[in-house]
């Protein structure tokens, strides 16, 4: 898509549309600027429904930056006979990455060893995982021939997919925003207050320090990990059986973790299964899962990264903690009952009532899923018909840009306010390069200084 087609989306945009709040009613307001509300406000706007969704900080900012980065079918689900789970996302992740540029295929080696799953069961459940993605084929065990260590007896190759979880996000929220979505990053919603036929919701710019209101028809709460705080807010102190796990992720340069092909393999530790993923100059290795009380605890403890290290030295014996270029948590909300994060469905969950629509839980991979089953509720809710048959869609595409053309157009088209929103998100120098973008970083403040100046 073309700069010509792809409408401004930016700082002068974001302010316009805080300054005429009092002249707009929406048919519904989301709040929540991750990959769950941008898919909804995505599918809700090509029905013509006038939205506007409300982010705290920046797009992509929580969980949405913290995954491992991976769009994959959940191969573990079918040990505990979630079949048409499954299915349903290996749909996902065939539609993505047949339709999209920034979801790829990447084959993924199991490793099979005494911690490991048995060959057996492995070779089983790889057969019924190529039936549900409809390739029909006989998983076979390659030997190992020296890559990995002697306890390594060989290992299994399947096919899954890789994305970067920000640009998903933005490109849904960009998607939305040509389909006449308001979309507003930096702004908090403080309260919402239903009156006769209308809420109202009370919002703070976090950029300007000024509130101001914002009237809609129904609200959408999809804060993620923050969904249950909201929940709270919107309905008078309820709780909800909604608990936070913690995920971290090392980064370390690909030289020190070398490998084409993803490795699954299970810890010796615990047993817990773990990734290694090569993403051009870097490796990212996870994750940890750990039950946390507060949705902004996204501190890397000493014990999960030499959790992480300890593992992944049966693959990697040289690899030390000094190696780590970058690290990062993700916060999963889940919903349900159990004394293992593990043993908690990451499935969705949707409660709603006349005004408001809660989402709990969901995943990267089926975003989508998500939107539809959110359109259908709205649809009930307002009577209104929404097509939801193989929606949503992404109408949007970043041009293939670098250097200050690149960082221009990510402040013009995908309202990037501060350095941190290209260096964290759109670009995601933290994780996919091993410098962390410092020579790029001089340039983004620059022209940052530049646009706060006019």
């Amino acid at each position: 898509m073309q700069d010509a087609i792809t409408p401004p989306f930016n700082r002068d945009t974001r302010e316009n549309c805080i300054n005429t709040q009092d002249q707009d009613i929406y048919d519904v307001a989301i709040i929540g600027g991750g990959i769950t509300g941008a898919g909804v406000a995505n599918i809700l706007s090509e029905n013509g429904v006038k939205v506007i969704l409300l982010e705290r900080n920046d797009f992509a900012s929580g969980t949405s930056s913290g995954s491992s980065k991976l769009i994959h079918g959940g191969l573990r689900y079918l040990a505990e006979f979630r079949f048409r789970e499954v299915k349903t996302l290996l749909r996902e992740r065939d539609y993505l990455a047949r339709n999209t540029n920034i979801v790829k295929y990447m084959n993924f080696r199991i490793l099979i060893d005494p911690y490991s799953w048995k060959k057996r069961t492995m070779r089983a459940g790889l057969f019924i995982y190529n039936i549900l993605s409809k390739r029909i084929s006989v998983p076979r065990m390659s030997k190992n021939n020296g890559e990995y260590g002697k306890e390594v007896a060989g290992y299994f190759t399947y096919r899954d997919a890789f994305s970067d979880d920000c640009r998903l996000t933005i490109y849904n929220i960009v998607s939305s925003v040509i389909h006449g979505a308001k979309c507003l990053n930096y702004c908090e919603v403080l309260n919402a207050t239903p009156t006769e036929n209308l809420i109202e919701l009370r919002v703070m710019d976090r950029v300007k320090n000024r509130e101001f209101n914002v009237k809609a028809r129904i609200c959408i709460n999809a804060a993620g990990p923050w969904s249950g705080q909201v929940y709270r807010n919107l309905e008078n102190g309820n709780n909800v059986n909604l608990r936070l796990s913690k995920g971290i992720h090392i980064v370390v340069p690909h030289e020190k973790a070398p490998t084409t092909d993803a490795i699954v393999f299970r810890s010796h530790l615990d047993r817990r299964q773990m990734f290694i993923i090569p993403r051009g100059e870097v490796t990212i290795i996870g994750t940890t899962d750990n039950f946390v009380d507060d949705p902004n605890d996204f501190n890397i403890s000493e014990i999960d990264v030499d959790y992480i290290i300890q593992s992944a030295r049966r693959i990697y014996k040289d690899l030390e903690k000094n190696d780590i270029s970058y690290s990062f948590a993700g916060i999963r909300p889940l919903y349900g009952n159990g004394d293992n994060p593990g043993s908690i469905s990451r499935g969705l969950t949707v409660k709603y009532d006349k005004y408001f629509i809660n989402i709990f839980g969901g995943k990267l991979t089926d975003y989508r899923s998500a939107a539809r089953k959110v359109a259908k509720i709205y649809e009930k809710l307002s009577g209104r018909k929404i097509n939801i048959k193989n929606m949503p869609v992404i109408d949007y595409e970043r041009p293939d840009l670098n250097g200050e053309r690149l960082y221009r157009y990510e402040m013009e088209h995908e309202c990037a306010i501060f350095s941190e929103d290209i260096i964290r998100r759109r670009e995601a120098f933290d994780v996919y390069r091993v410098d962390r973008g410092a020579s790029e970083i001089d340039v983004i403040n620059r022209m940052m200084r530049d646009e706060n100046s006019h």
